[in-house]
């Protein structure tokens, strides 16, 4: 009987044991070797990094590969160099500078123009170094437009012209115009051929325009305002974007 129940109490400890043992394979050293850093993430955890990249905008544009055209605007004088001082005392320089300015941020978000100034700031240029062609040849610019305001010694002398010199620049010289003039509203007074070293000496398709008389009241009344440059801004742009066959 003793042997009988020897027997029992060791099948009994073997039981005991095996049941210890399976719980150590299914408890905290489980939960220990699925935090290592050869254990991915949870499913949910997953699910839960997919869901928050879902909610984030996804771009559906693609990088533009095509052709970047350079345009380069010239404000007219700078510096030491004020141009015209118009009827109420302000300078040209600063009416060509801003409208420039103007010119480049209409094509900031554009990936088919780049608009380069040959000044940024109050800068005198000398014209005898003939920087400001040059800086357009030594881009290899597609475009070159020189902005200014015009004066004259009658205050009675108004309106918007451009100017061209090289027989290959005029075509770009009545597309530009015809744009300009309509967001003007200044008297025509056409498309001339003029002997100006910054069309004389640029390699590409280049333009002078004069945008209006600051030596006019009326004239210089409009050419201030935001209205004015942002509309003739815009029209500069509308014009590039024509010539070049761009849409």
């Amino acid at each position: 009987m003793r042997k009988m129940y020897l027997i029992a109490a060791i099948w009994l400890s073997l039981l005991l044991l095996a049941a210890c043992s399976d719980g150590t394979g299914s408890g905290s050293g489980g939960r220990i070797a699925d935090t290592s850093l050869s254990a991915g993430p949870a499913e949910d955890a997953v699910l839960h990094v997919h869901a928050a990249r879902s909610d984030q905008p996804q771009s559906s544009s693609q990088p533009y590969l095509g052709k970047v055209y350079k345009v380069v605007v010239d404000p007219g004088h700078g510096g030491e160099d004020p141009g015209a001082v118009s009827v109420s005392g302000r300078l040209e320089k600063d009416f060509n500078l801003s409208l420039s300015e103007k010119i480049a941020a209409q094509v900031e978000q554009d990936p088919q123009l780049e608009i380069l100034l040959t000044r940024t700031g109050d800068a005198f240029i000398s014209s005898q170094e003939l920087f400001r062609p040059q800086f357009a040849n030594n881009l290899a610019a597609d475009l070159f437009i020189s902005i200014h305001g015009n004066t004259y010694e009658e205050a009675s002398a108004s309106g918007t012209e451009t100017f061209y010199y090289h027989e290959e620049s005029l075509a770009w010289a009545e597309t530009i115009h015809k744009h300009v003039i309509q967001a003007t509203g200044l008297k025509d007074r056409g498309v001339k051929k003029g002997n100006y070293f910054v069309l004389r000496d640029t390699v590409m398709p280049s333009v002078l325009l004069e945008l209006g008389y600051l030596t006019n009241p009326g004239d210089e009344a409009k050419m201030w305002t935001s209205g004015f440059q942002e509309s003739v801004s815009s029209a500069v742009v509308d014009g590039i974007r024509e010539y070049l066959g761009l849409e």
